[in-house]
């Protein structure tokens, strides 16, 4: 039997360390996996260039809130996080893909396709101390050449519980993100391919 003060400074202990390899205020935007293995796209593929997005949040660099009423922050540019995961996502489909920081250096390369967006929204929430939630939306439009062609919202939001790491709020915000861009791209292969 272990006397109880051992037991109340292991149980403090393992409290203090559990509190101390949680996740800090600042995230990292982890982008998804470099484009491995992937088969190049055919020679008649149509080329897309998707422009960096718009970021339309208010603070650019806070994205989330802590228990305490601390923000989660970032250094680095959320709107070409995503917008760039974007078009790796629609090379793996296939498409022949440029990336441009403009509408007008997109244009410049005379694309079959323009991808344009604006950020709406990436949050965390701490909603406990085991529980962490990530939400992020979008609005996106393609066009041709003669016009856009679709326009959409797109949603993402995920829940995380478990033991806080100091990667958590990482690791949640790319889940979240290829959750995002998956869905988009398939919409966009689609609407290309029926044109």
């Amino acid at each position: 039997m272990i006397p109880r003060y051992r037991l109340l400074w292991l149980v403090l202990s393992l409290a203090i360390l559990c509190a101390a390899c949680g996740p800090g205020n600042t995230v990292r935007l982890i982008p998804p996996p470099a484009l491995s293995g992937q088969s190049l796209p055919a020679p008649n593929a149509p080329s897309i260039c998707v422009v960096n997005f718009e970021d339309g949040r208010s603070d650019e660099y806070s994205v989330g809130v802590r228990r305490d009423g601390s923000a989660f922050t970032t250094n680095q540019n959320v709107s070409e996080w995503i917008s760039r995961a974007l078009a790796d996502e629609l090379a793996r489909d296939g498409l022949r893909v440029t990336y441009a920081v403009s509408v007008a250096q997109a244009r410049s390369g005379n694309p079959d396709y323009l991808v344009t967006g604006r950020v709406d929204n990436v949050w965390l929430k701490e909603d406990g101390r085991l529980q962490l939630t990530s939400s992020m939306r979008v609005n996106l439009a393609l066009a041709n050449r003669k016009g856009r062609i679709w326009s959409e919202t797109c949603n993402s939001s995920e829940t995380k519980a478990g033991l806080p790491s100091k990667g958590w709020a990482d690791d949640l915000l790319l889940s979240t993100l290829k959750d995002l861009i998956k869905p988009i791209a398939q919409k966009i292969v689609q609407t290309v391919n029926k044109k």
